[in-house]
């Protein structure tokens, strides 16, 4: 009994998708759209805390999770209120850094 709910931790914390559409392990959406100076970026919108860095870094694996970040609204925190708040998003680039 605990070696499965060990293993269903470990899967719970583990990495993003690391293709765009819908992650439920992150509770985020990754999609690409075209940035103010015409370049293409990741737009990531996130429901719980650190759901839009885990998914930026997976989504950036071939540069290593390194990411530059363009644009970002709302970043949720432990505890507070999605209502109030509104939605997460953050808009990045992968970057090698």
């Amino acid at each position: 009994m605990l070696s499965v709910a060990i293993a269903g931790l470990v899967a719970a914390c583990g990495p993003g998708k690391e293709t765009l559409g819908n992650d439920p392990k992150t509770e985020s959406q990754a999609s690409t759209v075209t940035w103010t100076d015409g370049q293409p970026a990741l737009a990531i919108n996130c429901k719980t805390p650190g759901g839009c860095d885990t998914r930026a870094t997976a989504l950036c694996e071939k540069t290593n999770g390194n990411y530059t970040v363009l644009r970002m609204q709302n970043m949720p925190t432990r505890g507070d209120m999605t209502q109030v708040r509104g939605p997460a998003s953050v808009v990045i680039r992968c970057s090698a850094r």
